[in-house]
């Protein structure tokens, strides 16, 4: 992770990143050292409750979880997790939570590595009692708390990908870094949304409790910011903001051109 300077990012017209989540939560996932929905992995999953009642277990059953576009190329979504608090901070400051929706390129060769990773990276505000985030709260209270494993979800199917795609529409930070959990694999890109969400000091606890519980009473789960040193972290305008600059550079080089065409003619 790092430190954001937001007046030293370079603004560039890096491509929109699209996102084609296609997948259905049967059962959440505490790792041991956070909240999890998914598994690192390119195959779907399902929740087995044929086990023992003291483990439960999940099954693979194959089938894409959809894939997002990043950079132009195709990264298959794997799962989304959770730090308290956050990894990545803008101009210094710390946020309440962040979530990491991490992907792979689409290369079946890279399939059980930690190569050719990108994450998209999502800050949480935290606000009032008020604020609690409606759309954690969908599974947020499914998560086993006092130690690691999968429950089963059986609540209402939530949309990824429609969330992603509005949040996406206002633009990124992007650089090159690493994992921020070991092995610390180099070469991630990473992208971190500059809209925020909120939470409320409920939901930060729920996952602190989690943590406490399953790392011997440390409730905190995030790496610390790493120098930047050579790297260059660019920055993405609103969508709306690149058609109106496309626009304008159209307009404008529309206006340089008419001169020409005319002065031209008369030679």
């Amino acid at each position: 992770p790092i430190n954001v300077v937001t007046k030293d990012a370079v603004k560039t017209a890096m491509p929109v990143i699209e996102t084609k989540i296609d997948t259905v939560a049967t059962y959440v996932k505490n790792t041991g050292h956070g909240f999890q929905l998914f598994e690192t992995a390119p195959g779907s999953h399902n929740y087995n409750s044929s086990v023992t009642d003291e483990v439960s277990e999940v099954d693979s059953i194959g089938g894409s979880k959809g894939y997002s576009i990043i950079g132009g190329s195709k990264f298959n979504f794997y799962q989304v997790h959770w730090h308290t608090p956050s990894e990545n901070t803008i101009d210094g400051q710390f946020f309440a939570m962040e979530a990491h929706f991490v992907h792979q390129l689409d290369d079946p060769a890279l399939h059980g590595t930690y190569h050719r990773l990108a994450v998209i990276g999502l800050l949480y505000e935290l606000g009032t009692d008020d604020d609690c985030n409606t759309f954690l709260d969908k599974f947020w209270s499914t998560f086993p708390i006092d130690k690691k494993g999968v429950a089963e979800y059986t609540g209402d199917n939530f949309d990824l990908n429609a969330k992603l795609t509005e949040e996406l529409s206002h633009g990124y930070h992007h650089w090159y870094g690493s994992l921020t959990t070991p092995p610390c694999t180099e070469g991630v890109s990473w992208n971190l949304l500059k809209v925020r969400e909120k939470v409320c000091q409920r939901q930060v606890d729920k996952l602190k409790q989690g943590l406490a519980a399953t790392q011997g009473g440390i409730n905190f789960n995030n790496r610390v910011p790493q120098p930047l040193y050579h790297r260059v972290v660019t920055e993405t305008a609103k969508v709306v903001d690149q058609e109106v600059s496309f626009a304008v550079r159209h307009v404008v080089l529309a206006g340089l051109a008419m001169p020409l065409l005319a002065l031209a003619r008369s030679v």
